[in-house]
């Protein structure tokens, strides 16, 4: 497995989506590769502390508007 291959399937790793053959080479790399380990681990923190931000209420119809169309280019377009 590469490092661009462990990106790629980083969620599903977390998601624990990975068949065991797979998760096992995966988690080889990350214990053998310093870059992939400290990426997982920044990763997997990341992900702890935001499920514990408190849960917000809708946004603001405009700010939800700006939030859309500044993240259309990297959803491939018109998406709802």
């Amino acid at each position: 497995m590469t490092c661009a291959d462990l990106i790629a399937a980083l969620v599903d790793y977390l998601g624990e989506e990975m068949v065991v053959e797979v998760r096992e080479t995966f988690r080889l790399h990350v214990d053998g590769c310093a870059k992939c380990g400290a990426y997982v681990a920044t990763y997997t923190h990341t992900i702890k502390v935001s499920r514990l931000l408190p849960k917000c209420g809708p946004l603001p119809p405009a700010l939800e508007a700006r939030l859309r169309k500044a993240l259309e280019p990297e959803l491939g377009g018109g998406q709802s």
